[in-house]
C-alpha cells in the first residue's frame, strides 16, 4: 500500500472481543472505511479523490475492503440542495459504497425523494429503528434492519440506527399524517425503547449467521443527544462489536465503552465535511483497531475528473455574481465555534432583515440552524447564498399574538448557555436559535428553561419562569415593549410558521397568509441583487439578542 503520510496517522487502538465468544478467522484483516456528516463536502478536507485513492491502493495489497457512511450525506451544501441529493448519490455509487445509514438531514427532502435516492443508489441505506404505522404508502419500507456482508465465509451486519432526534431536528411535518405522527424512530423518555430495538436487530443478524456486529448510528456521542446518544445505547446492549458514529459532528479516534455485560465496545466519529475518514481494521487474530485519515498523499484522478465534471455543470449555473461584500458573514467565530446557534451574529441580522423588507412584515424569524454557511468577502453568487441556505424552504408569512412570538423565542432560547463555548467545544448550540428582525430580546441563562416538550421532543408547553425577558418590537422606527395580547405580521419559512420545525409549535393555530410559491434562497438572491452591496452596518452585531 501506498506510504501513508505520518501526520495523518491518529491513535490506533486495539480492543480484543470477547461479548460474542469465538470468532470465526478471517484469512485477511478486514479494512472498513467509514465517512460521517459530509453533508456535500465531498471536495472538503480529505475528499472523495484522496479517500477513494487510499481504498483502492489497500484493496491492492488486502481482500477484505468495504466503505460505509454513517448519514447525513445528500444535505448541507449547493449540490445537494440543487440536485434534492441526486448527485450527491451519483457520486457515493463511484466511490463504491457499501451500505449508508441514515441520518436526520437525510429526510430533509421528503420521503417520495428519499426513496428515488434509495432506488439510484448502488448501495442499501440501512436503519433499524424506523416504524410507520399510518394509512398511506410507506415508502421507506424496503429499508433494510440491516446489512450482510462476507468476508472470508466470516459474516459481518452492519445496523443502521437514525437519531429519534430526526422528527424535530429534520422537518416535523414530513414525518405526519393528516396531523398525526406515522413514522416512529423508537424514541420514549429514557432511551429503553431505542436499544430495545436495537439489541432484537443485533439478535436477529447473530441468528442469520453475523459474526461481527457493526453499528452505524447517526446518534451523536455528546450528552446534550441524550438519552439517544450512542454512549448510552452500547451501555444498555450487548452482542455489538463496534460503534461508528455520527450526528455530533466530533472527533473520536477509538474509545471503548463498557456494555451492559461489562465488555469493552469500540466508538469511533470522524466529525463532518470530510475532516477524516475512518478506518476500523477487524484483525485476523480478532481483535479491532481504527485509524482516522485527514490526508493521504494521492488522489484518485478518475474520482477527481467525475467531481470536477459535476461542479463545473453547477457553477456554469450558479456561479453568476448577484452582489459583493466588502467583510465576511460568518455563521462561526475565530474558533469555529457555530455562535448563530446561540448568539446574534451579522448574518443573522442580515439575512432576517432582506426576509423582513421583502415580506414586509413587522416581524421575520429565523432558526439558526437553516444558515448552514458562512458569507465570505468580494463576490456574492448563488452558489454562495445557496450554501448559506440549502433547504429550499418556501417563505411564509402569518398573524400571530405577541404571546405565540414570546413562546417561540423561549423555545429556541431553551439551550442556551452562559458561555458559547467550554474548553474549546461548543455549548448551548441550538438549531432551533432565533436570529431576529424587527426584534429585541434577552435571554437569562441563570433560569433553567421552563419549556415542556414531549417524547418525540415538540413543545407541549411553558411552565415557570422564563428565560427570555425584556422584549421589544420595531415600530415607527423605535423599539416597544412587545405586546402579548396584540396581533402582528410574522414572517418566517414555512418550516417554522406551518411545521413546526425543530419541535416549535408556538405558531400552531396562527392565521397562515402566504404559503408556498416563495423559495428562500431564490427570492434572497433577487434582494440581494437589487442592493449590490452589503451595508456597513452588519459588520458588527447590534444588541438584537443579549444573554446573560
Amino acid at each position: 500500500m501506498k506510504k501513508l503520510i505520518k501526520m495523518i496517522m491518529t491513535l490506533l487502538l486495539a480492543v480484543p472481543l470477547y461479548a460474542c465468544g469465538q470468532k470465526a478467522q478471517l484469512q485477511d484483516d478486514l479494512y472498513i472505511f467509514y465517512t460521517s456528516d459530509v453533508h456535500c463536502g465531498y471536495s472538503d478536507n480529505l475528499g472523495f479523490p484522496a479517500l477513494k485513492a487510499l481504498i483502492d491502493d489497500t484493496r491492492a495489497e488486502h481482500p477484505n475492503v468495504a466503505l460505509v457512511d454513517i448519514g447525513d450525506f445528500i444535505q448541507g451544501g449547493t449540490a445537494g440542495a440543487f440536485t434534492r441529493g441526486e448527485m450527491i448519490i451519483e457520486l457515493m455509487n463511484a466511490m463504491g459504497y457499501d451500505a449508508a445509514a441514515i441520518g436526520n438531514h437525510d429526510f430533509d427532502y421528503g420521503f417520495v425523494q428519499l426513496k428515488k435516492l434509495m432506488d439510484m443508489a448502488e448501495f442499501p441505506m440501512t436503519a433499524c429503528n424506523i416504524t410507520y404505522t399510518g394509512s398511506g404508502e410507506n415508502l421507506i419500507s424496503s429499508i433494510p434492519a440491516y446489512v450482510m456482508k462476507e468476508y472470508d465465509g466470516v459474516k459481518v451486519a452492519f445496523v443502521g440506527v437514525s437519531t429519534p432526534h430526526s422528527i424535530t431536528s429534520s422537518t416535523p411535518a414530513v414525518f405526519r399524517e393528516n396531523d398525526e405522527f406515522v413514522y416512529d424512530f423508537c424514541g420514549g423518555d429514557d432511551g429503553t425503547k431505542l436499544a430495545e430495538k436495537v439489541q432484537s436487530t443485533v439478535d436477529q443478524a447473530r441468528r442469520e449467521g453475523a459474526q461481527y456486529v457493526i453499528l452505524l448510528t447517526h446518534l451523536g456521542s455528546l450528552p446534550q443527544f441524550a438519552p439517544y446518544d450512542a454512549i448510552t445505547l452500547i451501555h444498555n446492549t450487548n452482542g455489538i462489536d463496534a460503534v461508528l458514529d455520527g450526528h455530533a459532528h466530533v472527533t473520536v479516534t477509538g474509545d471503548p465503552y463498557p456494555n451492559k455485560d461489562g465488555e469493552d465496545v469500540i466508538l469511533s466519529s470522524v466529525g463532518t465535511k470530510m475532516e477524516n475518514a475512518g478506518q476500523l481494521i477487524i484483525g485476523k487474530d480478532g481483535t479491532i483497531s481504527t485509524v482516522l485519515f485527514s490526508a493521504y498523499e494521492r488522489e484518485d484522478e478518475e474520482m477527481k475528473k467525475l467531481i470536477d465534471e459535476k461542479n463545473a455543470r453547477l457553477e456554469q449555473i450558479l456561479g453568476e455574481k448577484v452582489g459583493e461584500t466588502a467583510f465576511d458573514l460568518l455563521i462561526t467565530d475565530e474558533d469555529g465555534i457555530r455562535k448563530v446557534r446561540c448568539r446574534e451574529m451579522p448574518i443573522g441580522n442580515y439575512i432576517s432583515d432582506a426576509y423582513r423588507d421583502i415580506l414586509q412584515t413587522d416581524v421575520y424569524l429565523i432558526n439558526g440552524g437553516a444558515l448552514r454557511d458562512s458569507i465570505h468577502a468580494g463576490d456574492i453568487t448563488y452558489m454562495n447564498l445557496l450554501a448559506v441556505q440549502p433547504f429550499m424552504n418556501t417563505l411564509s408569512t402569518a398573524r400571530v399574538s405577541g404571546q405565540q412570538i414570546l413562546d417561540a423565542l423561549e423555545f429556541g432560547a431553551q439551550k442556551t448557555e452562559a458561555l458559547a463555548a467550554f474548553d474549546g467545544k461548543p455549548a448551548g448550540e441550538f438549531g432551533a436559535f432565533l436570529q431576529v428582525s424587527g426584534l429585541k430580546y434577552t435571554i437569562d441563562t441563570s433560569i433553567p428553561s421552563p419549556v415542556q416538550l414531549d417524547e418525540n421532543g415538540m413543545m407541549t408547553g411553558i411552565d415557570g419562569e422564563r428565560r427570555v425577558s425584556d422584549v421589544y418590537v420595531l415600530e415607527n422606527g423605535e423599539y416597544v415593549p412587545l405586546d402579548p395580547e396584540k396581533t402582528y405580521l410574522l414572517g418566517a419559512a414555512d418550516y417554522i410558521l406551518e411545521k413546526d420545525g425543530d419541535g416549535n409549535t408556538a405558531f400552531r393555530g396562527a392565521e397562515i397568509l402566504m404559503s408556498g410559491g416563495m423559495t428562500d434562497c431564490n427570492i434572497l438572491a433577487d434582494w440581494v441583487a437589487q442592493h449590490s452591496t452589503v451595508a456597513d452596518e452588519y459588520r458588527e452585531t447590534e444588541g438584537r439578542i443579549t444573554v446573560k
